[in-house]
């Protein structure tokens, strides 16, 4: 049966065309996504700076979270003592050991990081191995060959585990896609053959010698298929890669990494695909009786199969359960986390139930399509009920692209909108100014000094972790650090004090939410440990309790405390309150910036610029998977469509043959196109409905998304358009034939 195959690969070469781009596609997308994740797990960052050195000795940025077993990275550069440069010269092997300055100054005693050169004849590895015995005990991290630049590029590692996580999340959903395609194109091929099978039947072929034709056949299409994704699937991962450091999802400095595990990975995958479509392609032919095989090669009469209701079933039972949990439990940021694998869910549940489903829209939309079409519309409605397998095998794309498509950009505008209404009511501030150089508490006091400002003060940002009292309601994020200055605290800050006063956040002190406070058992003058952004420890005595919105996750510190301890050094930034016109504010601040060299300010609306800056750099990654899915599915559209459509000369020869014309076939088949396309559309948009509404109630409070509604009308146009161009332009090429030669032709 395997020589059965390979002719009948060589002499079908067009049935099996939309298997071979989808096998194509699909090893390609997930051979992309393995080099992004690949890039992650190593950080490949070639050193700039550090180039000469042989081994480089950091401060570890990895911090163990007290009371638990996860651990965090932080924020700000950890530095070394200075005295760990004599202690890393006198390993033995060491040539020179020199202290580096990084970043801004380093404190008073401290450097970033210690570069070190081997002497003559000594190895790199058993150098960092005596270098590290030397160091036990000291929170310290040394780096050889690419890795020796993460000293340089402070956010490598950490952006080398979101990438790591982007990557295994949009290959999962890639590969869950890019499977369910094949098995669609490849149940295709099949019924487009079933004349050919039906009579193999009966000639005495048994079910087992055909299912094996059919593996053989799927087999030596994923052999060819892998071998020609090898190249576009490097191409495609640096591409998205690039993207990724253009937009500032990875920093600048990390390299491209793809070596043999994404492939293999990706012919896994691959293969994966093409077995399972193969069998479930070949079983309902294969095992037919004789007696009825050629019955139902002619009428498409088959049920569907108990396999795809109960993977149907168990798709949309994911979908509702990720809603309901969407709804109950989720909430913040974390919304998406549930909602964006339910709108897959749904989306190929819909496509597995589609023959099921198609009869039931396509009895509610015959009759305006009969209304509109009149003898075509009648006959397409009728081809349609006719061939319900073919016609589901056609819709489970468009289904994909518009259900996933419309789902995914959605919840992405929501998201924004959701974020961007937070951040609006914790902005209190009116401008914000920007020195160059680390500002002193003088330039504070000017701008509080100036007509209608209630109140100016210092802003450093940053991250920490309080370590005692333990923390339950810590999670590996930790806590947003905001520096402030102590008279302009409460005028630029979103609380409401409930005990003490900002007025209080001098010296060593921290003000807090009321409830934070009360779930670690401390009040006014109880002190707290809190583990800082560069990995120092700070006592500091609680000042002040606050309300504030369910979502501000801040802990206020006095801007002197914090500021040492960030990787600027200093105060850059200063809020401004008006108490009046903001705009006469804004004019004040800026004439005094005008007679200051080295300050800029910028007005309230340049705030929300900045903070959607940041918000669509987040988002990238979400739309170009989105993009990768949409290009998939929009594919996977033609092939479907062209191998369905240019497989029915056989049908159009012999109606050309009862009186029809090529002006009628055409405008039956556009029909058909007009009808699937609809029917596709409906149970897509369907598919998102069911994720977004859970999703905007439990992020908006709205069961409508935000977002235009020209994204819908847009993905929506993009599935009538390549659905009636996959559908008229085959049929126009197959009726170029003679109507006799194509009534001759096998089906």
């Amino acid at each position: 049966m395997f020589g059965l195959a390979v002719r009948t690969l060589r002499h079908r070469a067009g049935t099996f065309a939309a298997a071979f781009v989808a096998m194509v596609l699909g090893a390609a997308i997930v051979m992309a996504c393995g080099g992004l994740m690949e890039t992650g797990i190593r950080t490949a960052v070639p050193p700039q700076e550090l180039a000469g050195a042989d081994v480089v000795v950091a401060g570890e940025q990895r911090y163990d979270i007290p009371g638990t077993d996860e651990s965090a990275l932080l924020p700000e550069r950890v530095r070394l003592d200075d005295d760990l440069v004599a202690t890393v010269s006198a390993v033995d092997g060491v040539a020179s050991a020199e202290g580096r300055v990084l970043d801004a100054p380093a404190p008073s005693g401290t450097v970033d990081a210690i570069a070190v050169t081997a002497a003559p004849g000594v190895g790199t590895g058993a150098l960092k191995e005596r270098i590290d015995a030397a160091l036990d005990g000291v929170p310290a991290t040394t780096l050889t060959g690419d890795a020796r630049g993460q000293a340089e590029v402070l956010t490598a590692r950490s952006s080398s585990e979101d990438l790591i996580a982007l990557a295994g999340v949009f290959g999962g959903w890639a590969t869950m896609v890019s499977m369910f395609g094949v098995a669609s194109m490849l149940a295709l091929s099949i019924q487009q053959r079933g004349r050919e099978l039906a009579l193999l039947r009966t000639a005495g072929a048994t079910p087992g010698q055909l299912r094996r034709m059919v593996l053989g056949e799927t087999l030596l299409l994923w052999f060819v298929a892998t071998a020609a994704a090898l190249v576009p699937g490097r191409f495609l991962g640096e591409l998205l890669f690039e993207r990724m450091a253009d937009a500032g999802v990875v920093p600048a400095g990390i390299e491209f990494r793809q070596g043999w595990i994404p492939v293999v990975t990706a012919v896994g995958a691959a293969l994966v695909a093409a077995v399972g479509g193969a069998l479930i392609a070949g079983r309902r032919a294969a095992a037919v009786r004789p007696t009825q095989a050629l019955t139902e090669a002619a009428l498409d009469i088959r049920g569907m199969s108990p396999w795809r209701w109960l993977f149907g079933l168990l798709a949309l039972s994911g979908g509702v359960a990720l809603g309901i949990v969407t709804v109950t439990v989720m909430s913040g940021p974390l919304t998406s986390s549930t909602a964006g694998p339910a709108v897959i869910l749904w989306a190929i549940g819909m496509a597995l139930l589609s023959p099921v489903l198609i009869r039931g829209l396509t009895a509610l939309l015959q009759w305006p399509l009969r209304a509109v079409a009149g003898t075509a519309g009648h006959l397409a409605v009728l081809n349609t009920r006719g061939r319900t397998s073919r016609t589901a095998a056609v819709v489970a794309p468009i289904i994909m692209l518009t259900g996933i498509a419309t789902g995914t950009l959605y919840l992405q505008s929501t998201e924004d909108a959701a974020n961007r209404d937070a951040f609006a009511r914790g902005l209190v501030a009116d401008a914000v100014v920007t020195s160059a150089d680390p500002a002193g508490p003088e330039l504070v006091e000017r701008v509080a000094a100036l007509p209608g400002v209630a109140g100016a003060s210092a802003l450093v940002r940053s991250t920490g972790f309080v370590e005692t009292p333990h923390d339950d309601a810590q999670s590996d994020e930790g806590w947003t650090l905001q520096g402030v200055t102590a008279a302009g605290a409460a005028a630029t800050t979103p609380v409401t004090p409930v005990e003490g006063a900002l007025t209080g956040l001098t010296g060593d002190t921290v003000a807090l939410a009321a409830d934070h406070a009360h779930t670690l058992g401390v009040g006014i003058g109880d002190e707290l440990t809190l583990r800082l952004g560069d990995g120092a420890a700070a006592t500091v005595r609680v000042a002040a309790t606050f309300d504030a919105a369910d979502d501000y996750d801040t802990l206020l510190l006095p801007a002197d405390l914090l500021a040492p301890h960030t990787a600027a050094g200093g105060v850059h930034e200063v809020l401004v309150a008006a108490e009046g016109d903001p705009d006469a504010v804004v004019a004040a601040v800026e004439e005094l910036a005008a007679a200051t060299p080295g300050l800029t300010v910028a007005g309230r609306d340049a705030l929300f610029d900045d903070y959607g800056h940041l918000q669509r750099t987040m988002a990238f990654a979400n739309y170009t998977v989105v993009i990768m899915i949409v290009a998939y599915a929009a594919i996977s559209v033609i092939n479907v469509l062209s191998a369905s459509t240019g497989a029915r000369r056989r049908e159009f020869g012999l109606q050309r043959l009862t009186g029809a014309t090529r002006a009628q076939v055409m405008r039956m088949v556009g029909a058909e196109g007009v009808l699937v396309a609809a029917v596709g559309i409906t149970l897509g948009t369907l598919a998102s409905a069911a994720t977004l509404v859970p999703f905007s109630l439990a992020r908006a409070d709205s069961t409508t998304p935000s977002g235009s509604p020209l994204v819908y009308l847009g993905v929506v146009a993009v599935a009538v358009v390549l659905t009636l161009g996959a559908t008229l332009l085959p049929a126009r090429r197959a009726l170029r034939q003679r109507a006799a030669e194509a009534a001759r032709a096998a089906d």
